[in-house]
């Protein structure tokens, strides 16, 4: 009679084992996707700012040109080339300082329309958390325009 019990104390004993076990599994597997939607929502939060950032730098230039002078000159720019055919903007962010390849991609494509001695061009800028040159996902992606005046466009 002892012998039963002491096999049900060890059958109940390795059933409670494998129940904490399983509550850890989940427990760990929560945390881990915790951790894993962190890292995409502060992705997204710095996009956004980079996006704002981009298109307050771009609404001060109606030229593509200058406007890559003045993205070199901002904080956390590693790059800013203007494309050949002047349509679009290629602007390399880095925010961490760590050399591990990826970075934030911006690519800024711009339209214009000239009406009247004045011109609004309406910009479209896509981030990217990618290694520059080859771009992955689209983290974000906003569209933004601004009217320059006469004045502002004769030279």
């Amino acid at each position: 009679m002892n012998n039963r019990k002491s096999i049900a104390f060890t059958v109940e004993l390795l059933g409670l084992f494998i129940l904490l076990i399983l509550v850890i599994v989940m427990i760990t597997q929560v945390f881990v996707l915790s951790r894993s939607r962190t890292i995409e929502a502060r992705r997204l939060t710095q996009a956004v700012m980079i996006a704002q950032s981009t298109a307050e730098a771009a609404s001060s230039e109606q030229e593509l040109s200058l406007l890559s002078e003045r993205m070199q000159s901002m904080d956390n720019v590693q790059s800013a080339e203007c494309s050949d055919a002047g349509d679009s903007l290629n602007i390399v962010f880095d925010t961490d300082g760590k050399p591990d390849g990826k970075d934030f991609c911006v690519v800024m494509h711009r339209t214009a329309d000239e009406k009247g001695g004045s011109t609004y061009v309406s910009d479209s800028i896509e981030v990217y958390y990618c290694v520059p040159g080859e771009l992955g996902n689209m983290i974000y992606e906003l569209d933004a325009g601004r009217h320059f005046t006469a004045e502002e466009v004769a030279p």
